[in-house]
């Protein structure tokens, strides 16, 4: 049988009553706390990713003095507008041009061993066009307002404008030329002895007559006939027939809407035929090294076309056959045209590519295109590398002098 507590227990059970009711409060209170600091943790960890810089990753082709000083720039964006931004650039050289587009399409396929895309990519407009077919790159055009984007050179820009729509899908960082060197010291007791002038090399035809005669004039300083040195060497030779089939009014080939037209004129292909396989085949003209300043650094010519962006690599002793050693002094001259035609030279080298991502990943890569490309880094970039910059001329020149005087070039 169930016997009731004596009244000397009743205050107990109360007091145990009591003390369950208070556990149960507490035990209600603590969960109620527990997901007030978890929701503010999940809070905090929300709001976090706005706090911490967004990482930039970037690939590029430059070696030697272009990739010391690209490295530089990007440092300095990273200690400056970096930090006020919270924006991080890391940037990697991936060899050379092709090297470079072998990575991207390696990553593309997800081959073994690959890197993730990057964020940019140094990219010529064949690999732009591809990766635009793909819908893998981002069109820049929203990211400028109408007074940054008419700041570029517009020949630039409508490179990557691909199938007319007014896009920008290449943004341009630096472009290069060509030019004509010629080693001053071996030239003058040349110019000297025959009357030669530097301005009969403003055309292929006085290139050419130029270089016959430095050949009859150095085969005369020997006892052995036939034996003269040759005068001049080009690097591409493709540029050689698009430029100058350009210059003729033939061009080889044009873009319009999307469709390649060829233009094989006669008249004009034996012109170029003239002015290059003839010499060369005479033995005025030579190409035996990689590039052809080379030739040069051993004297086998004295004069040559090839990239402003080889600026760095123009010999400055040549080294000849019998191990002897010659300082020299180079000048740097317009890239020659055909005689009665209007001047002009190639555009070339890559612009930036920027893969999808996210907004606040885009806005910072096009912030620090945009501050690689302002005047100041933009003109020392070129200056050091040897390419030309992007922005229009009158912009550059409102600060050309004391650009000169940081760089200490002219």
């Amino acid at each position: 049988m169930f016997h009731l507590p004596e009244n000397g227990n009743a205050g107990a059970i109360k007091k145990r009553k009591g003390q369950v009711n208070h556990f149960m409060k507490r035990t209600v209170v603590l969960p109620v706390l527990l997901a007030g600091t978890f929701a503010l943790a999940a809070c905090s960890r929300a709001e976090a990713p706005d706090d911490r810089p967004v990482h930039i990753t970037m690939w590029n082709y430059y070696n030697g003095e272009q990739k010391e000083q690209f490295d530089q720039l990007v440092q300095e964006f990273n200690d400056t507008v970096g930090v006020d931004e919270k924006i991080i650039v890391e940037t990697t050289s991936k060899g050379s041009v092709t090297e470079l587009q072998d990575a991207v399409y390696a990553s593309m396929d997800g081959k073994t061993g690959s890197d993730p895309l990057p964020d940019l990519c140094s990219a010529y407009a064949d690999t732009a066009y591809d990766l635009y077919k793909k819908d893998l790159i981002v069109d820049y055009k929203s990211f400028l307002t109408d007074e940054e984007y008419d700041s570029y050179v517009s020949g630039y820009v409508e490179e990557g404008d691909f199938g007319g729509e007014d896009s920008m899908m290449i943004f341009p960082v630096a472009k290069s030329s060509e030019v004509l060197t010629v080693n001053m010291t071996a030239w003058e007791p040349f110019a000297e002895e025959t009357g030669a002038s530097l301005e009969e090399l403003s055309t292929w035809e006085g290139l050419a007559k130029t270089a016959k005669a430095y050949y009859e004039w150095t085969d005369a300083k020997t006892e052995q006939p036939g034996d003269g040195q040759a005068f001049f060497g080009r690097d591409s030779f493709a540029n050689y027939m698009l430029i100058g089939s350009h210059q003729l009014r033939h061009a080889v080939y044009a873009g319009e809407q999307g469709t390649m037209k060829t233009d094989f004129d006669k008249e004009t292909m034996r012109r170029l035929w003239d002015n290059y396989y003839e010499p060369y085949i005479r033995g005025y003209y030579l190409e035996e090294g990689k590039f052809r300043s080379d030739d040069l650094k051993t004297g086998r010519i004295i004069a040559y076309v090839g990239s402003t962006s080889g600026a760095a690599y123009t010999p400055e002793q040549v080294t000849y056959d019998d191990g002897t050693t010659q300082e020299i002094t180079c000048n740097m001259l317009p890239l020659p045209n055909f005689e009665g035609t209007d001047a002009c030279a190639v555009q070339q080298g890559a612009g930036v590519v920027m893969f999808g991502s996210d907004e606040k990943t885009e806005k910072a890569a096009v912030t620090f295109l945009k501050w690689l490309t302002q005047d100041s880094q933009n003109v020392r970039f070129s200056a050091a590398s040897g390419y030309l910059p992007v922005k229009k001329v009158q912009m550059i020149r409102k600060r050309s002098p004391a650009i000169s005087k940081k760089t200490g070039r002219n």
